[in-house]
C-alpha cells in the first residue's frame, strides 16, 4: 500500500544557488543526466515498488522514464521559463524535422508552463509519480493487479490530499491529473535525441536504465 503524500519519497533538484538566472543550453545538457539519475532513485526508494517483482519493476520504470524525467525537469525548471530555449534553433536541429516532432516540442513547452501555473508541492509531485510509474496498460507484467491498485490508491491519494490541503481550488486536482496524458504523448526517442543524445551517446536508454537501477540497488542494499 502506498503511504501518505508527506510518506511519498519527494524528489530533489540540483541545487539552484549556483546555476545562472537563464538557463542555457550547455547547462540543461548537463542538468538532464543528473536528472534521470534522481528519477530513478526516486522509484528506488518508493517501498510499494520493491514489493513487485523485479521483472515488473524494470519493466514499469522502462515504459515510465520518459514521463518522470520530464517531471523532474518541470520541477528544476520552475523557476525559469524553458519555452524558449526548447525552441531555439540548437534544440530543434536535434530532431527530424517533421510535422510530430515540431508538435512534441509544442508539448513539451506546455507541460513546462502549465507546470510552472500549477506549481504543484513536493506531495503531489510525488503522487503523479506514482500514477506515471504505475501503469497497468504495461505490455508483459507478470501481475497486472497489483499495479492497478497502487495507481488507483496514487490517484485516491493525490484527490484527498489535493482537496484537504487547496479547498480553494476545485480544479487544481483535475489540471494535475490533465498532465498525464500530455506526458506520456511524448515518445522516449523524442526525449532522448533532445536532451541526451550529447551526453551519452548511441546507449539506449532502457539498457542505461537497467544498469542504474540495480547499480543504485547495490548501492543502497549493500
Amino acid at each position: 500500500m502506498l503511504p501518505s503524500p508527506t510518506g511519498l519519497p519527494l524528489a530533489t533538484s540540483p541545487a539552484l544557488a549556483s546555476l545562472p538566472l537563464t538557463p542555457t543550453w550547455e547547462m540543461l545538457q548537463e542538468t538532464t543526466a543528473r536528472l534521470l539519475f534522481m528519477a530513478v532513485r526516486w522509484v528506488r526508494c518508493l517501498a510499494p515498488f520493491q514489493t513487485l517483482s523485479k521483472h515488473d519493476q524494470l519493466l514499469l520504470l522502462q515504459e515510465s522514464w520518459k514521463e518522470l524525467f520530464l517531471l523532474h525537469l518541470a520541477q528544476w525548471s520552475v523557476p525559469w521559463d524553458l519555452s524558449a530555449l526548447l525552441g531555439c534553433p540548437q534544440a530543434r536541429e536535434k530532431l527530424p524535422a517533421d510535422l510530430h516532432t515540431a508538435t512534441e516540442i509544442k508539448t513539451i513547452q506546455e507541460i513546462m508552463c502549465r507546470f510552472r501555473q500549477i506549481s504543484p508541492d513536493g506531495s503531489e509531485c510525488g503522487c503523479m509519480k506514482a500514477i506515471l510509474l504505475f501503469t497497468p496498460e504495461t505490455s508483459g507484467l507478470c501481475d497486472v493487479q497489483p499495479v492497478e491498485m497502487l495507481q488507483d490508491q496514487a490517484q485516491c491519494i493525490l484527490g484527498d490530499y489535493v482537496r484537504t490541503r487547496y479547498p480553494r481550488q476545485p480544479t487544481r486536482f483535475g489540471r494535475l491529473l490533465l498532465l498525464v496524458p500530455s506526458l506520456r504523448a511524448i515518445r522516449p526517442v523524442t526525449v532522448e535525441l533532445l536532451f541526451f543524445k550529447e551526453t551519452i551517446g548511441d546507449i539506449p536508454i532502457t539498457q542505461l536504465l537497467g544498469d542504474m537501477y540495480y547499480m543504485e540497488k547495490c548501492i543502497t542494499n549493500p
